[in-house]
């Protein structure tokens, strides 16, 4: 098991991020780095869902990333290749491994800070490979 540390201060917004990728008009993902760290804030709209929005745009049947974030606002649900089926809603902390479809419930967007794969999200063609903004 690798180690992390945090060898020195860092701390960034979300209202100035370092990249903020648009992939369609139902998703922003804010992106800042601090240290070796990538962190996202995600912004869904209601609507939204992977197997629609974003499967062209990454180009995998299902979505690939590892999710592990906390939810401020909003209502998703995520459903595994196996079928198992799981609602995230505010003050949720979530961890979801590959293979999965999710969207966004009920007419709020779905706001979450993700601390895993956060600087691939939203990047064209990213299969779930994980990268450093």
């Amino acid at each position: 098991m690798s180690v992390n540390f945090v060898t020195a201060m860092a701390i960034k917004s979300f209202d100035v991020p370092d990249k903020k990728r648009c992939p369609n008009n139902k998703a922003e993902f804010d992106l800042v780095t601090v240290n070796d760290y990538s962190v996202a804030r995600l912004i869904l709209g209601p609507g939204w869902r992977w197997s629609e929005c974003m499967k062209p745009f990454e180009e995998t049947d299902q979505c690939q990333h590892h999710h592990l974030g906390f939810c401020l606002s909003g209502v998703m649900e995520v459903e595994t290749m196996e079928g198992l089926r799981s609602t995230i809603q505010a003050n949720d902390t979530y961890a979801i491994p590959p293979g999965h479809d999710e969207w966004v419930v009920g007419s709020d967007s779905f706001v979450a800070v993700e601390f895993l794969g956060a600087a691939s999200f939203g990047r064209r063609g990213s299969r779930g490979l994980h990268a450093r903004i």
